[in-house]
């Protein structure tokens, strides 16, 4: 007989799983000197915790859709879940992540940003939502 091993933080069949916001500033430098390494990762996070958008939305952009970008620019992006408008500003500390990002990697204005590093398309969601567990398990961090 085979026994079913069940991941603790996976909710059962037909239920949903809450998921909370990264709060604590504490938490959110530890993450960000975790990234400290990574331009691509590191842009992803504060992109991800300073505008208001689903992770599916950010890895849809181009980077022809953020280059020139200055503090204070925003672009207005329809969302795919549910095709309403939102608005992606350009803070400081994005602007900076992405001018290193951009300095870093070189792309071409086609690329995605978030471009994955198996082939020319972007990171996928289950990636991202990986990479976020992984760097929320590093800092010790409890929840979803």
């Amino acid at each position: 007989m085979m026994r079913e091993i069940r991941n603790p933080n996976h909710p059962k069949k037909g239920s949903t799983m809450k998921v909370g916001p990264i709060r604590a500033k504490k938490d959110i430098k530890a993450i960000l000197k975790l990234l400290s390494d990574n331009p691509r990762d590191r842009l992803l996070f504060l992109m991800g915790i300073n505008n208001g958008l689903r992770c599916g939305d950010l890895l849809k952009l181009k980077v022809s859709d953020v280059s020139g970008m200055k503090v204070g620019d925003s672009l207005t992006i329809k969302e795919g879940k549910t095709g309403k408008e939102n608005v992606l500003v350009i803070n400081k500390p994005v602007f900076e992540a992405l001018k290193v990002y951009l300095d870093f990697k070189k792309p071409e204005d086609e690329d995605y940003l978030f471009e994955s590093r198996k082939g020319k398309g972007a990171i996928t969601i289950q990636a991202v939502n990986n990479k976020v567990k992984k760097w929320t398990s590093d800092i010790n961090l409890k929840g979803n």
